[in-house]
């Protein structure tokens, strides 16, 4: 029988061994440096891809985990009381992020080939050990090594952004920087809380996921406590998300940033905020779920709605896609904190069809930028005629994002929509429903609002007489201005099969997700459907307040 786990270690780790040898063996002469470079990255990708696609393929429908690595001792003491374990698995949820990092890497590569033509070897290798850590967050098994791969994921990128980006890129960088560094410092704490409480009702310190789970299914926290815990959690994933009010370095750091930056921002990293409340929030603290659910679903259409606006506002193309991404993850947390099957299903579906459309989008706008060095909208009209491929894929790209039916887009809106009103109709017109019916409405604006800016964006650069950057924009570039390139077009059809297929059988991969997110969300469902006996403000405010007992699960 072939030895799965194995391979998903050659997937995690391979890049890092690219990284190594670009490091290592590289050429001193500086065009032999820069080619020996991006192959290297490029063979290294692909072949990283391809045993993706390997594992995804093998993957049953049905099936909650799949290709774990046999679990290891990675250190603890001699008498075996500290457990930290190097495990490694796939299930529903980490299934279809797994292979989004691996895809849009090649994306990363190829908006790179000609725009980066220094320092390369640090670049590539750069790049590498930044798909380690993506590939590595989302499938830990263990709270150390997560929080390990998280951790490793911002020093490539502070990196990419402080050297390789724009004007404003080291302020970009160090903004990025400390947000990120001291939100996840909090979420670290929370999760040793969780973990010390599992010791002091178990024999052993244990920092495995499940282990923990378990645990904490046997012996949940007290309300309050959970309650604290989950703000812990919430300052690092809400960050990384990043949730209304706390997005404030996102579009800087988009814009700053090299675009194969951008592209994995948008495409992997934020997920990775959305990726630890479902795998480590709602099973760890359900009950402290609930009680945060109306401010979760508040906060979420806030940043749907705000996000809408102010993108509508941009003059910067790559701003507005960016203030966009704050809209569209608002969708995701919305679907998420609906805490109901469809919601849940929706927001996690999202999250994989945000990477793949506003990935493109990103990558597109370098792929402009490369050609006219500049990304204000006022700058361009009518390029329809003048680069047709690019402006197809823009089209594409621009109606997935909006949603269109038949597209990726529409599935995961439609399902996050339906499971937010079936959260706002399923109570009394008293208390939070008033909330939660509000916040569905605003969401329905904000599908509106999402399609006004993106297709009026499309509409003023594309479409209308033709005109072009002023030539002093071009930087004394001589060649002619070509449209998509062979290699720019392979880059983005994987993307494009993608969207079409997650929009026209989205039972493909939701199918792949459901047991995975039935085991992990359950518990806060069920609660969630009990909230009126919760009485959140009452148990907050009892120090003395039990948790909720096996017996009330129960009932």
């Amino acid at each position: 029988m072939f030895d799965w786990s194995s391979l998903l270690r050659i997937v995690v780790f391979l890049p890092t061994v690219g990284a190594v040898a670009i490091a290592l063996f590289g050429s001193r002469r500086a065009e032999a440096e820069r080619s020996f470079s991006r192959w290297t990255a490029l063979v290294t990708s692909l072949l990283a891809l391809v045993l993706t696609v390997l594992l995804v393929g093998a993957f049953p429908a049905g099936a909650d985990e799949f290709a774990v690595s046999e679990t290891s001792l990675w250190f603890g003491d001699t008498a075996g009381r500290v457990d930290v374990s190097f495990s490694l698995g796939l299930d529903g949820l980490s299934l279809w992020l797994f292979g989004l990092t691996s895809l849009l890497m090649i994306l990363a590569i190829a908006v790179s080939w000609k725009a980066i033509d220094r320092y390369c070897r640090a670049y590539y290798a750069l790049l590498l050990v930044l798909q380690t850590g993506m590939t590595g967050v989302f499938c830990a098994r263990d709270i150390i090594l997560f929080y390990v791969f998280f951790e490793a994921t911002l020093i490539p990128l502070f990196f990419l952004i402080g050297v390789w980006g724009s004007s404003e890129r080291r302020y970009a960088a160090i903004k990025f920087f400390l947000f990120t560094l001291a939100g996840s410092v909090l979420t670290f704490l929370g999760l040793l809380a969780v973990v010390w409480w599992n010791f002091e009702h178990s024999s052993a310190m244990t920092f495995s996921i499940p282990e923990l789970t378990e645990g904490l299914v046997k012996h949940p926290m007290p309300v309050p406590l959970q309650v604290v815990v989950f703000a812990a959690l919430f300052a690092g994933f809400a960050v990384k998300v990043p949730l209304f009010p706390l997005h404030t370095w996102l579009p800087l750091a988009h814009v700053e940033a090299p675009t194969a930056g951008s592209v994995l921002l948008a495409g992997v990293l934020l997920k990775i905020g959305t990726y630890g409340f479902v795998r480590l929030s709602l099973p760890l603290l359900p009950d402290a779920a609930v009680i945060c659910m109306p401010w979760m679903l508040g906060l979420s259409a806030a940043g749907i709605i705000y996000g809408a606006l102010v993108a509508l506002a941009q003059s910067d193309i790559k701003r507005l896609i960016a203030y966009s991404s704050v809209s569209h993850l608002g969708f995701c947390m919305l679907g998420i904190f609906a805490l109901n099957r469809t919601g849940i299903d929706g927001g996690v579906l999202q999250m994989i069809n945000h990477g793949l459309s506003t990935g493109g989008l990103f990558a597109l706008v370098g792929m402009l930028y490369e050609r006219y060095h500049t990304r204000e909208i006022k700058a361009y009209s009518g390029l329809a005629r003048r680069l047709p491929v690019l402006s197809f894929f823009m089209l594409l790209m621009t109606l997935s994002s909006i949603g269109l039916p038949g597209m990726n887009g529409f599935a995961g809106e439609l399902l996050i929509l339906v499971g937010a009103f079936q959260r706002a109709w399923a109570q009394d017109l008293t208390g939070p429903a008033i909330v939660y019916r509000a916040v569905s409405v605003l969401a329905v604006f904000g599908v509106v609002l999402g399609a006004w800016y993106m297709l009026w964006m499309f509409q003023r650069v594309f479409f209308g007489p033709v005109r072009e950057p002023a030539v002093e924009h071009h930087r004394g570039q001589e060649e002619p201005i070509r449209d998509l390139s062979s290699r720019e077009v392979a880059s983005l059809v994987p993307l494009v099969v993608l969207i079409f297929w997650i929009g026209l059988q989205p039972s493909f991969f939701l199918e792949r997700m459901g047991p995975t997110l039935d085991r992990l969300t359950v518990g806060a469902m069920r609660l969630s459907d009990g909230e009126e006996r919760l009485h959140a403000v009452e148990l907050i405010s009892q120090p003395g307040a039990l948790p909720r007992g096996e017996e009330s699960r129960d009932e």
